[in-house]
């Protein structure tokens, strides 16, 4: 038996947090009805390849909606609203991410579903929050990168900022949110009372440059573009060997010393600009000077072997097409077929000795569950007038 067997949740969200949220309660068990407009999830036309037979997949929405049912629902009408509002009564939980506001004229916020659902779990994810000043704001992950800081500190010093490839503020909103419907959820297995919930991409990115709001509050100074390298330790990024760019990770002394003995520069431990991290860090320059020459007289592929074999952390910077290959993926069976074309997803990445997450569904053809559900519905209905 699944952890979340048997809990419902209406999923109210498109593009990326929000589908991400309902996946992962729907991979350890959670029944999990995807409402879309008449046509579906934007994110099903997101990037420029299809797949599926009518090409109403795209690799971003395969990727964030297994464990999923579809329901077309069209929430501008009266009859879409109404369907509506009488699933939410059958809901254990809710996740929408409507902007502020907007549930509520489609009367399915809160208020309205908690006074005919006591017991539900409601979360609203939004851009910016349910309060404050740029609450009515729309929220994308990359107004947010830009807003919350994270392009300042992402690419090189003196060149255009640039932006973090994967979205990661919607992919961290989601999970923060299936966190809180857990906590939720517990609390309720308690007290028999459910309870609101909210998060945003927001905190999300704010959440994200914690550490670098930490030192610039206690130095007053501003953090700068770290470009290849980690701003909190040297030598400690990005370098060039002879035929391609690899990793290296000297982020204890330890590291540090076990990188002088393997290029052969033990001299460099006792040179007193590099004493400590924060001396190699102040002068990175210098150390860079001394160690790019080294680095490129190798290929990548022998330094990661050495400096693995020191226990100094280092690997290729291997692209997608690299990662798909490699053995580890493949023992910890992160990637699986879809039965989409030939797309595969990535897959469960918690592992659960005793109740493991399983994929059941792949993600949803558009409407491919609306009879089913709506026939659902009006069963339950008829059992509670009878």
């Amino acid at each position: 038996m699944a952890p979340l067997d048997g809990i419902r949740v209406l999923d109210f969200t498109a593009a990326m947090a929000g589908p991400r949220c309902g996946m992962l309660l729907g991979d350890f068990g959670a029944d999990v009805i995807k409402i879309e407009p008449p046509e579906g999830d934007h994110a099903r036309r997101w990037g420029v390849h299809r797949y599926g037979p009518d090409g109403q997949f795209s690799g971003l929405f395969i990727a964030l909606n297994r464990n999923k049912r579809s329901l077309v629902l069209d929430l501008k009408t009266e009859a879409g609203q109404a369907a509506a509002a009488a699933l939410t009564a059958t809901a254990d939980v809710i996740i929408e991410n409507y902007r502020p506001g907007i549930a509520d004229r489609l009367g399915i916020g809160y208020a309205s579903v908690s006074a005919r659902n006591p017991g539900v779990v409601y979360c609203s994810i939004s851009g910016f929050g349910q309060n404050g000043p740029l609450r009515e704001r729309p929220g994308l992950d990359m107004l947010m990168q830009a807003y919350a800081g994270h392009m300042s500190v992402t690419g090189e010093v003196g060149r255009p900022s640039v932006r973090n490839g994967p979205s990661p503020i919607d992919l961290l909103a989601g999970t923060s949110a299936a966190f809180g419907i857990l906590l939720a959820l517990r609390e309720r297995d308690k007290t028999g009372r459910g309870q609101y919930l909210e998060t945003s991409l927001y905190e999300a990115a704010i959440e994200m440059v914690a550490h670098f709001i930490a030192d610039y509050t206690g130095s007053g100074q501003v953090p700068p573009k770290s470009g290849r390298y980690f701003a909190f330790a040297s030598p400690y990024g990005i370098f060039d060997a002879a035929d391609r760019e690899f990793y290296l990770g000297a982020s204890h002394q330890r590291f540090f010393e076990a990188l002088c003995a393997v290029i052969g520069r033990e001299d460099l431990i006792s040179d007193p600009r590099f004493g400590s991290n924060a001396d190699r860090i102040t002068n990175r320059d210098a150390l860079h000077e001394e160690l790019f020459p080294i680095f490129r007289s190798r290929g990548a592929a022998e330094w990661v072997t050495l400096l693995d074999g020191a226990g100094i952390p280092a690997s290729l910077v291997e692209d997608l097409a690299e990662v798909t290959r490699q053995e580890q993926v493949a023992a910890r069976d992160l990637l699986l077929p879809t039965g989409i074309d030939n797309v595969d997803m990535v897959g469960i990445a918690l592992k659960m000795g005793l109740t493991p997450g399983t994929v059941r569904r792949p993600p949803p053809r558009l409407g491919a569950d609306t009879a089913a559900i709506l026939t659902e519905l009006d069963e339950l209905e008829s059992a509670k007038k009878g």
